[in-house]
């Protein structure tokens, strides 16, 4: 990169647009010439795409809450996708309206209980998905067995209308609404504002609508890396968890056509969103995903796995004080950019965040964390104690109960060759990292005992039918067909 970001002057407004399950590498600007992503690729054109970006958690839950409090899962107790973040731990949204601005959230979060705001000041539409633990999924009626996270889930994926290109419609058109109402505000003297618009998709059930669909079909070809001949035990215990040997070739091909088109529409949606304030010169833009999705890659589908293709995530920055047309090749995570939004607002760190700001002086440390529990909805697995760091071009991959693997991103960016056996030196050294106060026991106990919590939380759920405040519910669940 030509130019570190810099500091702006004055306090910019700030707009996220965040999307679930984008694969970092299928972007354009990224160098994928399957992917229609034209409004995001204009946007790394203008600002600066960062290369080496990672989750916290490849799920979606852990994710989004580490990103929103600067907290990685093991820190925030929120392990899996059937935890709650307790509202007494600040957000970055605490944070930034307690030094004046005004933050809203537009669309998917993924909260849980009575509190679905965490600090932002307004919601004027919430997520599509349960507000409780047990509340049940979206009703889509036949396309309810194509929902996906398990390859006999997959069979259905194709061409079709679903309730959560719906939703993510109706969340884009709030966005919009939302930040009018907030520039109008700025320029009339009021607060500077963080605007945070999340979209559903291209999380499955892995269907497109046609127009799409069929604009990226014939570009998208089968996964690149062949299921390996024997996979580590506790892959392979993941792997068969989920089924991906239902996954013949042709569903495979249906699926990644359609999550292609899923990733067109995201981008036009998105590119809405993004054009609300494209005139502006005092708004930082963000694009980035929860987690990426490996799409048969290695014979793997999905999240939950360390692998760059499920753990990396495009993020994209771009306005004041941000180079444009660059490439940011630091390894750096979303925690990072939670303490960037921080330092940009000039709000204080947030208690115990692990990131650290892009605009700290200083030589950069190139480093990134993430952790896996187990937890996704329909994959059923024990709990689980999997932990990753990347530290420049080396990979070491942490799974309790079994070996460690190490891979050199550098010589090998498919990760394909497991150096641990050759290198205990460097494994030790990682390992000796990787563990710096995370404690693979006591996070057992911590999971026993939250998991015997959340059953009583079901079943009271499934009792009781407590509110679900803010909940978007389809007008017209007809839609829900494959065409």
């Amino acid at each position: 990169m030509s130019r570190p970001i810099a500091r702006p002057a004055g306090r910019p407004n700030i707009l996220i647009v965040m999307s679930d399950q984008h694969a970092a590498r299928v972007l354009g600007a990224a160098g994928d010439p399957a992917a229609e992503t034209p409004a995001l690729d204009r946007l790394a054109r203008s600002g600066t795409r960062f290369d080496t970006a990672y989750c916290s958690s490849p799920l979606c839950v852990p994710s989004r809450m580490a990103f929103l409090t600067g907290l990685e899962p093991h820190v925030s107790g929120v392990l899996s996708n059937d935890d709650f973040l307790p509202s007494d731990i600040p957000t970055f949204a605490h944070a930034l309206g307690a030094v004046g601005y005004d933050c809203r959230l537009i669309g998917r979060m993924h909260f849980y209980g009575y509190d679905q705001l965490h600090g932002f000041a307004d919601r004027p539409i919430g997520d599509i998905g349960p507000g409780w633990p047990g509340a049940g999924a979206p009703d889509i009626g036949p396309l309810t067995a194509t929902r996906g996270n398990r390859g006999d889930q997959m069979q259905g994926s194709g061409v079709g209308e679903t309730s959560y290109q719906a939703f993510d419609l109706a969340v884009a058109e709030a966005g919009i609404e939302t930040l009018a109402g907030l520039c109008a505000a700025r320029d009339a003297g009021g607060a500077p504002f963080l605007a945070l618009v999340s979209l559903f998709c291209p999380h499955p059930p892995y269907i497109a609508l046609p127009s799409d669909h069929d604009a990226v079909a014939e570009k998208v070809g089968p996964p690149r890396l062949d299921p390996p001949t024997t996979r580590h035990p506790a892959l392979s215990d993941w792997a068969d968890a989920g089924r991906v040997g239902d996954i013949g070739p042709d569903a495979a091909l249906r699926a990644r056509r359609a999550y292609y088109g899923l990733v067109r529409m995201t981008d036009r949606l998105a590119g809405r969103v993004i054009d609300a304030v494209s005139e502006r010169e005092d708004t930082i833009v963000i694009y980035l995903s929860d987690h990426g999705e490996a799409l048969g890659e290695r014979g793997l589908w999905w999240k939950s796995t360390f692998f760059d293709e499920s753990a990396k995530v495009p993020l994209i920055v771009a306005g004041p004080g941000v180079p444009q047309g660059a490439v940011d090749r630091r390894v750096t995570g979303l925690t990072d950019l939670t303490a960037t939004l921080l330092d940009w607002a000039g709000a204080d760190p947030l208690p115990e965040q692990s990131g650290r700001s892009w605009l700290a002086p200083g030589p950069w440390d190139d480093r990134a964390l993430s952790s896996y529990y187990g937890g996704l909805m329909n994959i059923q697995t024990g709990a689980l104690r999997h932990r990753m760091v990347r530290r420049g071009a080396l990979k070491l991959c942490y799974y309790h109960g079994h070996e460690s693997t190490l891979f050199d991103l550098e010589s090998d960016p498919d990760e394909v060759h497991d150096l641990a056996a050759d290198r205990p030196d460097m494994v030790g050294e990682l390992l000796t990292e990787l563990q710096l106060g995370w404690d693979a026991e006591a996070l057992a106990r911590r999971q026993h005992l939250t998991s015997a919590r959340t059953r009583v939380i079901r079943n009271w759920v499934q009792s009781v039918a407590p509110e679900e405040r803010l909940r978007w519910r389809d007008p017209h669940p007809e839609r829900n067909r494959h065409l």
